[in-house]
């Protein structure tokens, strides 16, 4: 497995990633999806030239870093591939003060808590989202 800090993904990769997991509403506008993927950090795994992970993130590279992705084709979860991602963004970021993570899905977050990381609820802190209708920009 190679591990790589890259710049961007091609539409290709962000159908088969983001498709194999189910994360749809990424599909709606895969331009857009990877035009924010590439304002992002971005750590991959790759089995030769085949995308099989990708951990992203967004940070001001000092006092904070939001984990927004950490994603594993399915036939390859289980093989430590999610852990060596998450711990060598850990490490890229190691003068970061906090890492911040939110996810919905149950088996992400015991994930992230045998990873050490801490649920809110446990450290006082709360989570708001606030929807946005983004508007076309004019230049």
């Amino acid at each position: 497995m190679n591990y790589t800090f890259e710049s961007a993904l091609t539409i290709h990769e962000i159908k088969a990633l983001y498709g194999a997991v189910h994360m749809t509403h990424y599909l709606n506008d895969p331009a857009e999806t990877a035009r924010g993927i590439a304002n992002s950090t971005l750590l991959t795994a790759r089995d030769g030239d085949k995308l099989v992970g990708v951990i992203r993130g967004v940070s001001d590279m000092h006092t904070i870093v939001f984990v927004q992705d950490l994603i594993v084709l399915p036939e390859y979860q289980h093989q430590g591939i999610g852990t060596e991602l998450l711990d060598q963004f850990d490490e890229y970021f190691k003068q970061v003060d906090r890492i911040v993570i939110v996810t919905t899905n149950e088996a992400m977050a015991a994930f992230y808590e045998h990873a050490g990381f801490q649920r809110g609820s446990d450290t006082k802190v709360a989570t708001f989202v606030r929807p946005r209708k983004l508007l076309e920009p004019k230049f």
